[in-house]
């Protein structure tokens, strides 16, 4: 059987265990707690038509009464039907059964649906959000019959599954810290982006810089945003980058920044960010004074 024609249409097929084993990872290295934060799903959606995000429900334990079952899988439900309830995003359930903890129903689910819409013509490509080996044979008969499959995976994922796919894009926090929040209904994290500004030192600020890791930094922390400086040779100039962290402590927001911008602040930042903000001319508002 070969694939219909399709209209230009992708979409995303999230398995939710690796997701969550995901970012459970990166906390764990970058902030020392891998339950620092959770995953942000409304930030995967992205340019998608629709998301398909699979997950599963915890099963009841041995000699767990029905009441006391219910009352612990309450939360979880309440995540899912927060999830549903986001735009082009839907849900499908499984349930997380024996010793090992393993999802039942989750990838036969994710299979049939991903190969029902390749069949279907409904798609031209699909994005798989995994990294299990089990995955191969789906990804491969996929791609035979002439669908392009991206693979976004965690740096764990099987190198078999990466072969399989199309294309590879990498789920790292560099990229992606867009998608970890504290509370699953905001992004814990938003950067202003790898481009930086140049910001005129000449009559102020230069008390502030110290020198660390080589370089000469200065930076401020109001709880929400966290603004550093980078000194530029000539010692009249800086780069300036922005990361908003609301709900972070600044020890969060150092490792965070450092992951995504490679300024290596993480280790001392806090003993020389300030808590408060710092105005600086900014060479884009020439003859505006300082900037507020």
């Amino acid at each position: 059987m070969s694939v219909a024609r399709s209209m230009e249409r992708e979409y995303l097929f999230v398995d939710g265990g690796c997701l969550r084993a995901s970012v459970r990872t990166f906390c764990r290295s970058l902030f020392g707690d891998e339950s620092a934060y959770k995953p942000y799903i409304q930030g995967l959606v992205g340019s998608f038509d629709k998301v398909f995000y699979y997950d599963a429900i915890s099963g009841r334990e041995y000699r767990e009464t029905q009441e006391a079952y219910a009352a612990r899988v309450q939360p979880e439900h309440e995540r899912f039907e927060r999830i549903q309830a986001l735009d082009r995003v839907h849900v499908a359930l499984g349930k997380i059964v024996g010793k090992d903890r393993r999802q039942k129903g989750v990838d036969v689910r994710l299979a049939v649906d991903i190969m029902t819409h390749a069949f279907r013509g409904t798609i031209s490509r699909a994005t798989l959000l995994a990294s299990d080996a089990d995955f191969v044979p789906l990804v491969r008969a996929l791609v035979n019959e002439g669908l392009h499959v991206t693979l976004w995976h965690p740096p764990q994922a099987s190198k078999e599954l990466m072969g399989a796919a199309d294309s590879n894009r990498p789920f790292s926090f560099r990229t992606d810290c867009h998608c970890f929040s504290l509370d699953e209904i905001a992004p814990a994290f938003l950067s202003t982006g790898f481009a930086s500004r140049q910001i005129d030192l000449s009559d102020q600020g230069l008390a502030y810089f110290i020198k660390a890791s080589g370089q000469q930094f200065s930076g401020a922390w109001d709880g929400n945003t966290l603004t550093i400086f980078k000194l530029a040779p000539d010692g009249q100039r800086a780069e300036m980058i922005n990361l908003i962290a609301p709900g972070s402590t600044l020890k969060n927001a150092l490792s965070a920044f450092q992951a995504i911008h490679g300024w290596d602040v993480a280790n001392d930042g806090e003993n020389w960010v300030r808590p408060q903000s710092l105005h600086y001319r900014d060479q884009s508002q020439k003859g505006t004074g300082p900037s507020s």
